[in-house]
């Protein structure tokens, strides 16, 4: 409540507690982990860094004790929260249809979504941070201590805009890329993986990447003729049919990135994401036969 209130002295009338005491509170809560937890600056309180980790584990008990309450007590709707990391392919073109089949089964339960993070993600897992990650990875790819299954793999293709010189060439590779700017997303975690071994393969150096933090703003540079991208084929699929971009007649080997499901090996599947999983196996197996 001091953290959503930013006051100690708010807070302590929300809780009807006397001030001293929310104070005393979170003191004593400081001495026992050794860290501060709040700074107190012109009379702003706001969180310090281990105070946001803590804040997070904190709202994940209260959910796990009122998700525990709605089981044991088999009340109508179950309530609960999951955390989820997420790749924005998987959430632009696949989330949509989930959520919609999950929250129509439980509609009280909270759910937090953020960009998937391959180089954090074991020690995340590990502590409870996140319940849940999707990864477009590589086959090579592995959590230590944790399990994965496939759902499905997605084919890549190399793309450009229409009126690229590459475009009217009869077939494409690696070579042709030495002079020419690619454009990969951050944060979707298999493209470089995959280009870097294509590039390790055929003992290729091109010029240079470049790195974006959305897939939208790729595509929107790619069609303005600013390089060309390797991509999901069904990220692109709307700005090939509309004839935006033109997929390059890449002559390499074929790369496809595996959608993963990935949970701690040793995590307590709670009935509700267990549920999710299902959903999520469900409608990804639609979505792929459609």
């Amino acid at each position: 409540v001091v953290a959503t209130l930013q006051s100690f002295g708010k807070a302590s009338l929300a809780l009807d507690y006397a001030q001293s005491t929310g104070s005393e509170q979170i003191k004593s809560l400081e001495t026992s982990l050794g860290v501060r937890l709040f700074d107190r600056r012109n009379r702003r309180i706001t969180l310090t860094p281990s105070g946001e980790m803590l804040l997070h584990y904190a709202q994940k008990m209260m959910n796990i004790e009122e998700e525990a309450h709605s089981e044991i007590t088999n009340q109508k709707e179950s309530h609960g929260s999951l955390s989820i990391r997420i790749p924005e392919t998987v959430s632009t073109y696949y989330l949509p249809r989930i959520l919609k089949a999950f929250r129509k089964r439980f509609p009280k339960v909270s759910l937090n979504f953020a960009q998937c993070a391959f180089h954090s993600l074991q020690q995340e897992l590990a502590s409870g941070i996140i319940d849940l990650a999707f990864l477009l990875a590589d086959e090579s790819f592995v959590v230590p201590n944790a399990k994965t299954e496939t759902l499905l793999k997605l084919p890549l293709v190399v793309v450009a805009h229409k009126e690229h010189p590459l475009a009217s060439r009869e077939s494409v590779d690696l070579q042709d890329f030495i002079d020419e700017p690619i454009l990969l997303p951050s944060e979707d975690c298999s493209y470089r993986v995959a280009l870097e071994r294509m590039i390790t393969g055929e003992d290729a150096d091109p010029a240079v990447i470049l790195n974006f933090n959305s897939i939208e703003a790729i595509k929107r540079c790619v069609a303005d003729g600013i390089g060309v991208t390797l991509s999901t084929e069904i990220a692109v699929r709307d700005a090939i049919q509309s004839g935006r971009l033109c997929v390059l007649p890449w002559v390499g080997e074929r790369v496809e990135a595996n959608l993963q499901m990935i949970w701690h090996r040793s995590k307590w599947i709670s009935p509700i994401l267990q549920a999710f999983m299902e959903t999520v196996r469900s409608c990804v197996s639609a979505s792929d036969a459609a």
